[in-house]
């Protein structure tokens, strides 16, 4: 039986990764201070934070410096700990939630962990993973079996953020950026908080953009920014500046390109710019489905992608079996780029 003790609620900072706390993402957006120690090595000790496909006894096991570093203080102590992560570059600032009931892992459990690793060839795959990103591989494998790892958690426990929410750098929930264990003063203005607002207005970009936690991967591209332009200059003439958003906050940690309200509802239009129709297409429908659906709610009652090539003839008939299937309002318009022209809705 578990213990039901209440156990203190704490915060900690852990290093930037833009693959889910899953597997090391390389140096992006990490620390520039050459002392650092992800600056010199290329990696950070959270990157597997979340990877909980590795699980020992019903445990997951990993290492965070804000106890690693003071280990012998906490041992014995179990915590409620929610996390935070910065982006260096960007200087934003994102939430990821929290993992109850973090239980702190004395030397000798760290070296039965790390000697099961190695059995079960998840070191190999650690190395493989910090090699993909150029990362120190020598300096990883020079970590000593008892510092492997230094908290363990079962992933049940796990109540983190389905998408990471970005908030103001002066927030009293985060009184310090150092990697040390602080109290809980609750958590960032914002965060929790899922309502879906309409806010008019446009964004004028230059080149890139960085728009959620995901995307921070990847440049949004200057066809992309060229189009998003476009269309809501199009969309404000036909519908008015007051009934037409981009990048409009879905309240769910998602944007969405362009957003249009209309009689007690709203029309929701996502960007793409793959070269043919039935990608774009692809790559759009779960946005539209979950920015309009997700987790219950019904926003839009239109949903349309729009990209800058024809439809052809299979994903014309495409979208109207969706239509007729399964009741989707799913819709295509070919933006002309030449002409700066947006089509009718196919």
């Amino acid at each position: 039986m578990e213990s039901t003790v209440a156990h203190e609620n704490k915060v900690a900072r852990i290093c930037w990764n833009t693959n889910n706390w899953q597997r090391p993402s390389g140096t992006s957006g990490k620390a520039s201070n050459p002392k650092a120690y992800e600056s010199q090595t290329g990696y950070g000790h959270e990157e597997w934070l979340f990877d909980i496909s590795k699980v020992i006894g019903g445990y997951h096991f990993a290492h965070i410096q804000a106890i690693g570093r003071h280990r012998e203080k906490y041992l014995g102590e179990i915590f409620n700990i929610s996390f935070y992560a910065i982006n260096n570059t960007t200087k934003e600032r994102w939430w990821l939630g929290e993992i109850q009931n973090v239980s702190v892992v004395a030397a000798d459990e760290s070296r039965k962990v790390y000697g099961a690793y190695k059995k079960n060839g998840w070191l190999k795959e650690m190395y493989a993973q910090l090699e993909a990103v150029s990362a120190n591989v020598e300096d990883f494998k020079s970590i000593k079996p008892e510092s492997f790892c230094c908290i363990k958690f079962r992933p049940r426990d796990m109540k983190i953020l389905e998408e990471p929410m970005n908030f103001n750098s002066g927030d009293e929930a985060v009184r310090s950026d150092y990697y040390n264990l602080k109290n809980k003063n609750g958590i960032p203005a914002g965060v929790g908080k899922t309502d879906f607002v309409f806010v008019p207005g446009g964004i004028k970009k230059k080149g890139k953009a960085t728009v959620t936690y995901r995307e921070q991967v990847k440049e949004i591209d200057l066809v992309h920014n060229q189009i998003q332009d476009a269309v809501y200059g199009i969309l404000a003439k036909i519908h008015g500046k007051d009934s037409v958003s981009c990048e409009l906050n879905t309240g769910h940690g998602t944007k969405i390109d362009i957003a249009v309200k209309v009689a007690g509802s709203h029309i929701f239009y996502e960007l793409k710019t793959a070269n043919t129709a039935k990608e774009c297409i692809r790559e759009a429908l779960s946005q539209l489905l979950e920015y309009a659906y997700y987790p219950s709610n019904e926003r839009a009652s239109k949903l349309v992608v729009v990209a800058p090539v024809n439809l052809s003839q299979d994903s014309r008939s495409y979208l109207g079996k969706l239509r007729k299937l399964f009741n989707i309002p799913i819709f295509y318009q070919h933006f002309d780029l030449e002409q700066n022209r947006l089509g009718q809705e196919e």
